[in-house]
């Protein structure tokens, strides 16, 4: 008989191959081990590394251990404990159900398990070196189980020389460990390193200490709790003021049923709540409890667990991102000074008064300093937004700020010309940056005009711009978006267009490279509502006054009366600041007078 092609693997093989899946590095040998732990309702999880997990892994609980035929089973392929049949993988609860990891482990390390129930006199301890049973055995130990995993891909070469180096994967382990210790602040975290302590957590099950410890105490200054009800999900954890953020999503902590999970869709929802609050390619902190039915997720996506597919989408898309506005919307977002050397800023502040003919005026609020010099013209603030200033509570629409969360602010004087200084009735010192604060307050008049239909346009000297055979056929595929908001251009020869007019408010002249940004390829484009949106900012950003102009007080009141009628008063539409505090108690501080 002729010798068929395909065969079947023997199981060491096989073993070896799904450790490849499941166990591609020590970090997500930790992973499982400790997930494993918590489904045992361990209360207290100990965990030592030695090189990097490379050369030792061993997890210690105090779960409910397993008898003697349970330990046997735990190293066969697909043997699991947390569910039964098909229908169980759609209501799934626990952080394991696969039935992989364990045998997975052990075909390719020197590999220990040793467990007991509180009911049984004595334990069971199996060894298995690279998927081959080495021996069976009982054994004292208290009651919970140990897994040791030692020389982590000794019998695989190919796997080991793919490694990072040692601080690498023990930086990976540690905050494997950090990422579910979130996930269960009533459990005990141990986390030992070469036989240091690196990470505790006191189990106390309040999130808010596991927190501290993963962000560091002072950033959780900056963290406003999270607690929302929704049709279809409920959230809660933290989620960050503007003023913390990162250029990666390294302090993005979200779980789905309290597993920690990968979602490109939550990622990106939580990212368009910070829409116009943070800089691009900056990423706010978050860490976010979503509590979903079992039967609205499939968690068996991927080998490791780690990533969820939701039945409804588009859905979780809306909740999430409401949830995490609903936080946004109703609190301050006002950055706090990280205690600044006071006396520095004393002496900067007051080294600028003769320069810019700040005088003393009265010793008392609402004003401790007035600008004597005014402007002819009229305010440049008002003539922007106006009416913004006047607009009543009850009138603004769903989604805008509360003057609640901005303080009434009394301007003191101007500092280099280019921040405004503020006292609130508190006592608090503002700085307000009034580039920042004039775009925001011209985007949301923008806004509102084009909502209305009645943005004010002016025609101007025909100005004409001749681009590079792309840009120009982007540019005619947009003619309408840039209509909409004002600038009218007419085709006048292949690549050459003709401006005629510009919003009315807009005295700037508009460049060839302010277009020619807009259309890039690196500002996407050809997403029509990104193009709309990026033009929007830079007519704000143009419109705006720039740092070194002068105000008076006048024109000071009127920026900080019109930034606090707007959506959201503390960043610019770019999401850069545009006011930071110095509170009373942080100068007192400075000054010992606390």
């Amino acid at each position: 008989m002729e010798m068929g092609r395909i065969r079947i693997l023997d199981p060491v093989t096989a073993n070896k191959i799904a450790a490849g899946e499941v166990v591609e590095r020590p970090a997500a040998v930790v992973k499982e081990l400790i997930e494993n732990s918590l489904d045992a309702e361990a209360s207290r999880i100990e965990i030592y590394v030695e090189k990097g997990g490379m050369r030792l892994i061993r997890v210690v609980d105090d779960g409910c251990g397993m008898s003697a035929r349970d330990v046997a089973n735990a190293l066969e392929r697909h043997a699991t404990s947390k569910i039964e049949r098909e229908e169980d993988l759609y209501a799934v609860r626990t952080m394991g159900f696969r039935g992989e990891a364990l045998p997975s482990i052990a075909a390719v390390s020197r590999f220990s398990l040793l467990s007991r129930r509180a009911s049984d006199q004595f334990g069971t301890k199996i060894v298995v070196h690279g998927g081959e049973k080495i021996s069976v055995s009982e054994a004292g130990s208290p009651a919970g189980t140990e897994v040791i995993a030692a020389d982590l891909f000794y019998n695989t070469p190919a796997r080991l020389k793919f490694l990072k180096s040692e601080a690498a994967e023990t930086a990976r382990i540690t905050a494997t460990v950090q990422r579910l210790a979130l996930a269960r602040p009533e459990v005990s975290f141990c986390l030992y390193i070469n036989g240091r302590t690196k990470f505790v957590t006191p189990g106390s099950g309040k999130l808010a200490d596991v927190a501290a410890l993963v962000l560091g105490g002072q950033n959780m200054h900056s963290m406003l709790p999270l607690s929302w009800q929704g049709q279809l999900l409920n959230m809660s954890g933290f989620v960050s003021k503007p003023s913390l953020n990162r250029s990666n999503r390294n302090l993005q902590y979200i779980y789905v049923n309290k597993r920690p999970v990968y979602s490109p869709l939550l990622s990106d929802s939580l990212q368009t709540t910070y829409h116009t609050l943070l800089p691009r390619n900056r990423f706010p902190a978050a860490i976010i409890f979503v509590d979903i039915a079992p039967s609205e997720i499939d968690v068996n996506v991927h080998p490791t667990k780690k990533e969820v597919r939701f039945s409804r989408e588009r859905d979780v898309y809306r909740e999430f991102l409401k949830g995490v506005r609903d936080v946004l919307l109703n609190n301050s977002l006002i950055a706090e000074l990280q205690q600044p050397g006071l006396a520095g800023l004393e002496t900067a502040v007051a080294s600028s008064l003769p320069d810019y003919g700040i005088k003393i005026k009265d010793a008392n609020p609402p004003a401790l300093y007035s600008m004597p010099e005014t402007r002819p013209e009229q305010s440049l603030f008002e003539n922007s937004c106006k009416g913004s200033g006047e607009e009543k509570q009850e009138d603004r629409k769903e989604g805008e700020t509360g003057s609640s969360l901005f303080p009434g602010l009394a301007p003191l004087g101007q500092y280099k010309s280019t921040y405004i200084l503020a006292q609130s009735a508190a006592g608090d010192l503002y700085i307000i940056d009034q580039h920042a604060a004039h775009e925001r307050i011209i985007y949301d008049q923008l806004k509102k005009d084009l909502s209305a239909g009645n943005l004010p346009v002016q025609e101007i000297l025909p100005q004409t711009f001749e681009f590079d055979f792309q840009t120009a056929a982007l540019l005619q595929e947009n003619l309408d978006i840039f209509e909409n908001l004002g600038f009218k251009f007419a085709v006048f020869g292949n690549n050459t267009f003709i401006l005629r007019t510009v919003p009315a408010f807009f005295n700037h002249s508009l460049r060839q490279e302010d277009i020619a940004e807009l259309l890039s390829s690196e500002n996407n484009a050809s997403s029509d509502s990104r193009l709309f949106e990026k033009t929007l900012q830079m007519i704000a950003c143009k419109a705006a006054i720039k740092a070194n102009h002068r105000l008076d007080e006048q024109e000071m009141t009127a920026l900080l009366r019109n930034l606090a009628a707007t959506s959201q008063p503390f960043t610019c539409p770019h999401g850069r600041p545009a006011i930071m505090v110095l509170t009373e108690q942080a100068i007192a501080r400075n000054f010992r007078r606390t």
